[in-house]
């Protein structure tokens, strides 16, 4: 793939992204470290994420992966 097909590829993908609302409760223990990758609000025990991407099920393995690890994989 030459570097015009490849700038290509990365503009049809950005094309296809949307924006995704997951929520999940907060977990009892979680703290915040470092920046955060996401929009959020947190109101009465509840998570509210505003992600971007491709499908919705890639936004909560995400939203998923944050909750357990405090960050982005």
């Amino acid at each position: 793939m030459n570097s015009a097909e490849m700038a290509q590829d990365l503009i049809n993908r950005a094309k296809s992204l949307k924006e995704f609302i997951i929520e999940r409760e907060l977990p009892e223990n979680f703290e915040f470290y470092g920046q955060v990758p996401f929009d959020l609000s947190i109101k009465d025990g509840i998570i509210k994420f505003k992600v971007v991407a491709l499908t919705e099920s890639g936004a909560e393995s995400e939203v998923d992966n944050y909750l357990k690890n405090g960050t982005m994989l």
